[in-house]
């Protein structure tokens, strides 16, 4: 390895900038001397967060990095789905497959994203004692960025002066869909061009778990558009409560864009009233949306950007292709080729160029994952009773003759790849 230093600057410390942090660090081709710094505007970890998973290529990324029985032993303990009426009652069930390679809507690698992040940072700080140079600032977020007129790189100035003003080598984007870092690099364009709603909203939160409690995810429908969702955790003291609101169209809803950018008493108080007495277990949910400390409410989004290189600046994750059911993976998989296309070269000068060919190698398959079929959404979470009774029949069809492929098209699983995990020396 070169002492030719490659300075990187990642802002956000999430999945995607935490993998992105951890990948550099292990990256065992490394050609200059990366030195990363990864910086966080949140003054703590985030540690909270629903659950996240592994899937296609990323099972290959967590492999490469080592991470694969750690994840596995923080399994959520999910065995599977179940789909319930408002009285609770069953109307089909879907288990996990057991293969790596063709996971159904219960990921192998089912993980929340707290302790995955944990993970990833606890990482960063392993590779930091054994002298890899990367440090984590808390507290901190970019004010305004220069690329420098001779190519030469990117002047950096921070906010809260926790960092020096400096050049970077390599700037990345990680801080999620509203990314300032984003707008930053390629404009204050409007975000809402690239930022495509759903028309689900949803809040999140932990409550205690019962002895009568499983291991299954059970999802409660009820009209119109709304979904109770109870998850098991690893630590087997808590449950995961998913309280969903889903739109008639896939668009934004005003009275809930202006929940979800308030306060979170304004979002319990919401809640509580959208979910009273709806059925099967609201009123538990309720009584534990009182008493938790995890809480938080957003609406479900995808980011498609027209582009994620600019210069020496690239954005990742969230920031740059938010997809439902698969960010995380295809996140963790942007970071693992990030790095491997920087390990590559031998002088700053070839920072774009060695950019440009990770957006040139990765978005054809993150494309592939970000279509999503008009109104699926919708289709899922059905604003009538008729509705929720034609959707529940179809699901209990596809479970009493186990089509796969239906059962992928329904959930989200990743069937058959097309796409292979460069190698980068692991």
């Amino acid at each position: 390895m070169s002492q030719q230093p490659l300075n990187i600057l990642i802002s956000g410390a999430g999945v995607a900038g935490a993998s992105l942090a951890l990948t550099l660090a292990r990256q065992p081709g490394f050609k200059m001397q990366p030195n990363i710094t990864l910086i966080e505007k949140s003054p703590v970890p985030r540690t909270t967060g629903q659950a996240v998973d592994i899937r296609g290529p990323g099972v290959d990324v967590i492999r490469n990095l080592g991470l694969e029985p750690e994840i596995k032993a923080r399994h959520t303990t999910e065995t599977g789905v179940a789909i319930l009426n408002s009285k609770g009652d069953v109307a089909a069930t879907f288990t996990a497959t057991g293969d790596a390679k063709n996971q159904s809507a219960t990921s192998e690698y089912e993980i929340l994203r707290g302790d995955l992040a944990g993970l990833l940072l606890d990482g960063v700080s392993e590779a930091k004692e054994r002298n890899v140079k990367v440090d984590v600032v808390y507290g901190e977020y970019i004010d305004h960025i220069e690329e420098r007129k001779d190519g030469s790189g990117v002047d950096v100035y921070f906010a809260n002066g926790k960092i020096s003003d400096q050049k970077f080598d390599v700037v990345v984007g990680a801080d999620g869909i509203a990314s300032k870092t984003r707008s930053l690099m390629f404009g204050k364009e409007d975000l809402r061009e690239y930022v495509k709603p759903s028309g689900m909203y949803l809040g999140f939160f932990s409550i205690p778990r019962l002895p009568e409690d499983d291991s299954l995810w059970k999802l409660c429908q009820v009209p119109p558009g709304l979904g109770m969702h109870l998850r098991p955790h690893c630590n087997k003291k808590t449950m995961g409560v998913y309280l969903t609101v889903c739109n008639s169209t896939p668009s934004r809803n005003p009275e809930l864009e202006d929940i979800v950018h308030a306060d979170v008493a304004t979002q319990k108080t919401y809640l509580r009233q959208r979910f009273q007495n709806v059925g099967w277990q609201s009123q538990r949910f309720l009584e534990g949306l009182d008493a938790t400390e995890d809480f938080y409410m957003t609406h479900w989004c995808r980011v498609v950007t027209p582009q994620w290189v600019k210069g020496h600046g690239v954005i990742l994750g969230d920031a740059a292709f938010a997809t439902m059911g698969i960010g995380t993976s295809l996140a963790m998989t942007g970071a693992y080729c990030i790095a491997g296309e920087l390990s590559k070269i031998e002088s700053a000068d070839q920072v774009p160029e060695a950019l440009r060919k990770y957006e040139d190698l990765f978005r054809p398959w993150v494309e592939k994952h970000q279509y999503v079929l008009p109104g699926a959404m919708q289709l899922m979470n059905p604003q009538t009773v008729w509705g929720i009774w034609v959707f529940q029949t179809i699901l209990k069809v596809v479970a009493f003759l186990r089509v796969p492929r239906l059962l992928m098209y329904f959930f989200g699983g990743e069937g058959k790849e097309s796409w292979k995990l460069p190698e980068y020396g692991w």
